[in-house]
């Protein structure tokens, strides 16, 4: 669980500190695979703000949304009928992160965490994918199409609705 907060996280804050917009929007395809090669791939669509709100929603393979505010992150998850809230001062602080990412080549950033190199590869002045290996040797590929920027997000859109039958799971 929080190896996805952190890499969502990280695509947030990318897309803030390479570009400069009030809000954006994208769907995504994100790839994780395994030292056996097995592979798990995620669809979904996401929508963000540059003060730090954002909402994920995922729909394969499994349906799944994330809401993040400054300090919280709640994970709906209709399958399981269940609601799991995080406070997110336990979380690394990825702005120091980005903000000390490098430029290594003309459409290549490079920033590195905790002995974890992340890349952000734009093409055509956008975020086309991030990549990097986690602490478990998992290969993560992070691809980003449909990208719009400066749209109008009603605030809503970044309040979570728990129905009142889901199990709320306090982390």
């Amino acid at each position: 669980m929080k190896s996805i907060i952190f890499i969502i996280l990280t695509i947030n804050l990318a897309f803030s500190a390479v570009f400069d917009f009030k809000t954006i929007s994208s769907n995504f395809i994100q790839t994780i695979t395994n030292e056996e090669k097995s592979k798990i791939i995620y669809e979904g669509k996401f929508w963000a703000t540059s003060d730090a709100k954002a909402l994920w929603i995922y729909k394969k393979p499994v349906e799944k949304k994330i809401y993040f505010n400054k300090n919280r992150v709640v994970i709906l998850e209709p399958e399981l009928e269940q609601a799991i809230i995080t406070n997110l001062k336990h979380t690394p602080n990825l702005t120091e992160i980005l903000k000390n990412s490098k430029k290594i080549s003309n459409n290549i950033f490079e920033a590195i965490y905790e002995d974890i190199t992340y890349k952000i590869e734009l093409k055509n002045g956008t975020i086309e994918k991030i990549f990097y290996e986690d602490k478990l040797a998992n290969e993560v590929v992070i691809k980003f199409f449909n990208q719009q920027t400066n749209l109008f997000l009603d605030e809503k859109l970044f309040v979570p609705k728990i129905p009142n039958y889901y199990d709320i799971i306090a982390q």
